[in-house]
């Protein structure tokens, strides 16, 4: 515990120096101040948005979970360019308690945030429990996203390019909460963040429960995958 403290430190001193990685860590609480004050405003001023704050709350929970792993990912893929990799695995620490620091990083910081828009964004009501799910399901998404880009982009470019098109695949499944699971809308099902969005939007707890679940079988499906490609990638 002690050797991951010492990690997250290093991490954190090395994203402060990083202006954009720190401003980075900073949008989430922007989307807090959107949430809480902004969408207010622009209700009164367009009613029918009241129908989609919920999704709009997702959204955004959704995305603050994948910036942490954003970070963490560019982090990982300075190291691995400039040969650290190689040198983490003569150190008495081993090289994967190094890496899966990083992604115990990301996945503290994802579900930290999504936690704090959910219970500080004054968008719908829900209990602690039900928000700690909803954060847990957002904060997996960081994980497939880390162990993805890592394991895919071959530069810094190549992971902002594909965190740009995992941003956009996760905000895909907001049809999750805009219609029923029928026709072509089931073709967005098989993203895990349809059944998130599901989650947020159900009413009754059996609902929750169902979709939520599948969330969570999918996130853990799509991690498996994107595991042994990271591990066949980076080691």
């Amino acid at each position: 515990m002690n050797a991951t403290k010492i990690i997250w430190s290093n991490d954190f001193r090395t994203i402060i120096r990083d202006r954009t990685a720190a401003g980075l860590l900073l949008v989430p609480l922007i989307f807090l101040v959107i949430l809480r004050f902004g969408i207010p405003v622009l209700q009164r001023q367009w009613p029918e948005l009241s129908a989609y704050t919920t999704v709009l709350l997702a959204l955004f929970c959704v995305i603050a979970g994948m910036f942490p792993a954003f970070v963490m990912a560019s982090i990982m893929i300075d190291e691995r360019d400039q040969g650290l990799v190689s040198a983490f695995k003569v150190l008495p620490l081993s090289a994967a308690r190094f890496l899966w620091s990083r992604v115990a990083m990301a996945t503290v910081l994802g579900l930290l945030y999504s936690l704090l828009l959910v219970l500080g964004a004054g968008v719908g009501s829900y209990g602690l429990i039900r928000a700690l799910m909803l954060s847990m399901l957002c904060a997996a998404g960081g994980v497939a996203a880390l162990l993805a880009a890592v394991s895919i982009a071959r530069n810094k470019i190549e992971c902002l390019t594909t965190f740009k098109a995992l941003f956009v695949l996760a905000a895909m499944g907001a049809t999750g909460a805009l219609g029923s699971f029928e026709g072509w809308n089931r073709v967005p099902a098989v993203l895990p963040t349809y059944w998130v969005f599901a989650a947020f939007d159900a009413t009754d707890s059996s609902g929750f429960v169902a979709t939520a679940a599948l969330a969570a079988l999918l996130y853990a499906l799509v991690i498996a995958i994107v595991f042994r490609l990271f591990r066949r990638n980076l080691f």
